[in-house]
């Protein structure tokens, strides 16, 4: 079972940075989210799942059975938002046996 505290701890990384690039952190973006699964059939169910949380998500096979998968949502990018899609796309990735890998978003100034 993975663990989700090093991905919160960057979140609050990440927020320093964001606040240091004059990002407008409350207007909403299209955030990414990346996991990977050694079977592209549990890469599905968490696709479904999110997909039902309100995502729009895309798998890609890599290899023969392994997939990666993107997930996307239009979201402001404030601390506690962060940690919220974190926590929510970790539960997911993590009950469908995959490794969370992440979010990323575009910096909109001020």
């Amino acid at each position: 079972m993975g663990d989700i505290r090093p991905h919160l701890t960057s979140n609050v990384e990440q927020f320093s940075q964001r606040i240091k690039m004059r990002d407008d952190v409350d207007l909403p973006r299209e955030v990414e989210h990346f996991a990977n699964f050694a079977a592209i059939k549990d890469a599905r169910g968490a696709a479904r799942d999110l997909e039902a949380l309100g995502y729009a998500v895309s798998v890609t096979r890599r290899m023969i059975f392994r997939a990666t998968l993107r997930a996307t949502k239009q979201s402001t990018v404030d601390i506690e938002t962060a940690d919220a899609m974190v926590e929510e796309v970790f539960g997911v990735v993590e009950s469908r046996r995959g490794d969370y890998d992440g979010w990323g978003a575009p910096v909109i100034q001020r």
